[in-house]
């Protein structure tokens, strides 16, 4: 089959934007586009636009797309070349667009809806190429030998022309929602993607999902975030930029360009914060906060615990309170523990430190100096009881 070519005018309107790069759900509606043309072929895209717009432009279409600037001398000589290197069809937007799945296979079987112009067009490259060669107008041209894309009210073929009426933004980010769920059951045949409420989840346009997973109520899933197989995944869970393994647990938890390796158990109400790594069947409970740090296979950080800057090793036990002391107010450093080291409830780890492999840290210890394998270090003071105090004290007062 021969590759499908894009064209994408991104028009402004005076000194806004295009409507094209404003959001739907969390992503812009250029990028909705361009992961539907990928999805059903699309191997090269033109975009025309603004100079100004030229930056988020580029954030939503994939490596290689060619850019022109809206009304440069050179736009109609770079139309032309850039139809002159396709051999199949090419499909044109000339306003903004809400395109999904349903839409972009369309435009490339060329089985068009009939209605109102919708401002984009399937054409072979070819002809569009001759045409403009020969000196007719692009847009003339295209009108002229394209075969348009009909939209009619009430009727949703996958694709929605978009305006600033809110309305149709509201319409936009149901039919993105559905998009997304159809697309991921529809993508896996014999384990399919399931979900518990449809209704109170929102996937981006370019996440994948695993077969066997299940998406829980409250899921936002983001950016280009990859969900392996037979996860569960929710309530209440945002995944932004992530890899995920397969058989993970999310659960009311927030995670943001991160790893996270098979079988591993996260939340409730756990925060992985940017470039964090974390191995397999680690477990990262309630009022976890990890950020820019490692952590080894078999580690366990149950709860109220604080990971920063951090290289920790695999079975690892974190005691409930633990802080890894990162910031001394002008910069920040690592702290590096070993493999199968026990740190006690309550341990602040002043970085730059290093805590050697199975090594120990008694609970309530301030640790400032690097520990030795297979050591215990005791960084408190001792207790001190006086005896009757309180009730002296009381008396004191005059109080029984």
């Amino acid at each position: 089959m021969e590759s499908l070519g894009a064209i994408v005018f991104l028009p402004r309107e005076g000194d806004f934007p295009s409507l094209m790069l404003e959001d739907i759900l969390f992503d812009p509606a250029a990028r909705w586009l361009s992961a539907a043309l990928e999805r059903a072929g699309a191997e090269r895209f033109l975009v025309v636009c603004h100079d100004d717009d030229r930056a988020a432009a580029e954030a939503c279409f994939p490596a290689g797309t060619e850019f022109v600037t809206a009304g440069a001398v050179d736009a109609n000589r770079r139309l032309t070349a850039f139809l002159t290197g396709l051999s199949g069809p090419v499909a044109v937007f000339t306003r903004p667009v809400f395109l999904d799945d349903q839409g972009a296979a369309r435009l490339r079987g060329g089985d068009l809806p009939q209605g109102e112009d919708s401002g984009v067009y399937a054409i072979s490259a070819a002809a569009l190429g001759a045409a403009v060669e020969g000196g007719g107008d692009f847009l003339t041209s295209l009108r002229a030998e394209g075969k348009v894309f009909g939209v009619r009210p009430g009727l949703f073929h996958g694709l929605l022309p978009l305006d600033r009426c809110a309305p149709t933004w509201d319409s936009a980010q149901d039919f993105a929602r559905y998009a997304s769920i159809t697309r991921l059951q529809s993508e896996l045949g014999t384990a399919p993607v399931r979900f518990l409420d449809k209704g109170s989840v929102y996937i981006g346009p370019r996440v994948r999902v695993g077969g066997g997973t299940r998406i829980l109520p409250g899921t936002i899933l983001k950016g280009e975030t990859v969900i392996g197989r037979d996860c569960e995944i929710g309530p209440n869970t945002m995944i932004t930029e992530c890899a995920i393994g397969d058989r993970v647990t999310v659960n009311a938890s927030q995670l943001n360009a991160s790893t996270v390796d098979d079988g591993t158990k996260i939340g409730p109400f756990a925060y992985i914060r940017p470039n964090c790594r974390v191995g397999r069947d680690v477990k990262v409970g309630d009022f976890v906060e990890l950020k820019n740090s490692t952590v080894g296979d078999g580690t366990k950080i149950s709860h109220l615990t604080y990971v920063g800057d951090t290289d920790a090793g695999s079975r690892i036990n974190f005691g409930c309170g633990t802080v890894t002391v990162n910031y001394d107010g002008t910069a920040k450093f690592r702290t590096t523990i070993g493999d199968g080291a026990f740190i006690g409830c309550n341990t602040n780890l002043v970085a730059p430190v290093k805590i050697g492999e199975g090594a120990y840290t008694a609970a309530g210890s301030t640790i400032t100096d690097d520990v030795p394998a297979d050591s215990l270090a005791i960084a408190r003071s001792s207790q001190t009881i006086k005896i009757q105090w309180a009730a002296k004290r009381r008396r004191a007062r005059g109080k029984k």
